[in-house]
């Protein structure tokens, strides 16, 4: 209920009953009551006059062009030009134009009664709301989807901790920013590096206007080596590493197994080496023994034939050794590039980038998000889900909303092409990569354009950064 109108119902009831006292009773004992009671009617006469201004600029507002919905605002991100296009295509559509005059002007224009809807990602302020109110016009809010960006780390590691404050996500992407170990955000120690999406995604314009606080968001606004990759798949890359270096650190252990394996070949080899070396000295020497000491042909060609086979022993361990260092020289550069890729591989620990939720939902096996908490002190972190990027609740997240009067939604163009609007929404939300709302949320503002439920009226809170809580109509749209 309008608090205007609700304090005036009340004034004109405590004014009858003051009057009918003062009539009934002059006792001077009653003067405390009789100042309170005419403070009351002078409140409800002022309010009065209040009220008449309000119905009489309500009168002066222009009369909108029937068969026409004006729809202004921004439509950066936005899917309002796409749905003016697919609803011009119907039977008996309205005319929608579409203009793109900023938020800041198109809430200006709703509350001045000359266009219909505000395409924004942003609720209306307590003073545009008010400006609203002051020429009798009630806001009623619509939400179409939702977008929100996903801080994530590779999936199975751990840096330390799971929540961030929105301050420390800026502190950390800033320009200028000397955050490089996660230790300095109150984690581990960590080394920390950053990436994302090229200047030129819209995924970064979001992140630059949401986050860094740039109002028209460009790469000075960043830190100088933070990592643009090119493509969502490339940002993926910069945090989790590429399939190739996954599969080759994997490889680790079985090759650490095989080179331990070889290289107790080739220490079995040289070993081998080294007794054969051995015993043709002993036979060599042996030989020489029997050729001094005139033994017999016999003796002499016995010790001929172990000369023989200690030469062929030495040749043969020889042959062995080479291919077993051969095989070990193989085995132990496998070994040092595959522990190469490890060492990268695991090196992506402190790897951390943002991502759009919808590209984060398709990879969330390999990619691990942060929950957000706001900077005012309390720790209330959230995880991105869709209940809570739709809902506001997600920190990093904004509503895409279109907002109108009771006064616009009585006419039947408007909830028309509002109708048809949120009956596409979900899918145009997916078709943009954006978070679509739940059919339970879509349900419940069609039955506002329906009439089975009456609208709920907006009332911004006096932090305009979060939406609020809509409040019930108690009375007939205007």
């Amino acid at each position: 209920m309008n608090t205007r109108r609700t304090s005036l119902i009340g004034a004109v009831v405590t004014a009858t009953v003051a009057l009918s006292l003062l009539s009934a009773c002059s006792d001077p004992s009653q003067e405390a009551t009789d100042s309170v009671s005419q403070g009351q009617a002078d409140q409800y006469r002022q309010e009065v006059a209040d009220q008449k201004e309000i119905d009489k600029a309500n009168a002066n507002l222009p009369t909108r062009p029937a068969g026409v919905v004006d729809v202004d605002g921004s439509t950066d991100g936005s899917l309002t030009p796409t749905e003016a296009v697919l609803y011009g295509g119907t039977s008996n559509a309205a005319q929608i134009n579409v203009g793109n005059n900023g938020e800041d002007q198109a809430f200006q224009e709703l509350c001045a009664g000359r266009i219909d809807l505000v395409d924004s990602a942003r609720p209306i302020s307590r003073a545009e709301w008010e400006a609203c109110q002051a020429v009798g016009l009630d806001v009623v809010q619509f939400q179409v989807a939702a977008e929100a960006i996903v801080l994530a780390i590779k999936s199975e590691t751990d840096v330390g901790g799971d929540c961030l404050r929105v301050d420390q996500v800026r502190d950390i992407y800033r320009a200028g920013s000397p955050v490089t170990n996660w230790s300095q955000v109150g984690m581990d120690d960590v080394p920390l590096k950053v990436g994302g999406p090229n200047i030129d995604a819209n995924g970064f314009g979001f992140f630059g206007r949401y986050v860094l606080g740039a109002p028209e968001p460009s790469q000075v606004d960043l830190r100088s080596d933070y990592f643009q990759a090119g493509t969502d798949e490339l940002a993926r890359q910069f945090v989790v590493g590429t399939r190739r270096l996954e599969l080759r650190s994997a490889r680790f252990e079985d090759v650490t197994r095989r080179r331990t394996q070889a290289n107790q070949a080739l220490q079995d080899a040289r070993t081998e080496m080294q007794a054969a070396r051995q015993e043709l000295a002993t036979a060599l020497a042996e030989r020489a023994k029997g050729i001094r000491d005139q033994r017999s042909p016999a003796d002499k060609a016995k010790d001929q034939r172990r000369v023989d086979k200690a030469f062929d022993r030495r040749a043969a361990a020889r042959t062995r050794l080479n291919a077993v260092e051969l095989r070990y020289k193989r085995v132990d550069e496998l070994y040092r590039n595959t522990d190469g890729a490890r060492r990268l591989y695991e090196a992506y620990r402190g790897h951390v980038a943002y991502f759009r939720f919808s590209y984060y939902e398709l990879f969330e096996d390999q990619l691990r998000p942060f929950e957000i908490t706001t900077t005012d002190g309390q720790m209330n972190c959230i995880f991105p889900s869709q209940r809570t990027i739709t809902s506001g609740e997600y920190p990093l997240a904004r509503q895409l909303l279109i907002t109108t009067t009771t006064r616009s939604l009585a006419r039947a163009e408007v909830r028309d092409f509002m109708s048809h609007y949120l009956a596409n929404a979900q899918e145009a939300a997916a078709n943009a990569r954006l978070v679509a709302l739940p059919a339970e949320t879509v349900a419940l503002e069609q039955s506002w354009l329906s009439g089975e439920q009456a609208p709920l009226l907006y009332a911004p809170d006096d932090d305009v950064t979060a939406p609020a809580e809509p409040v019930a109509s108690e009375k007939p749209a205007r």
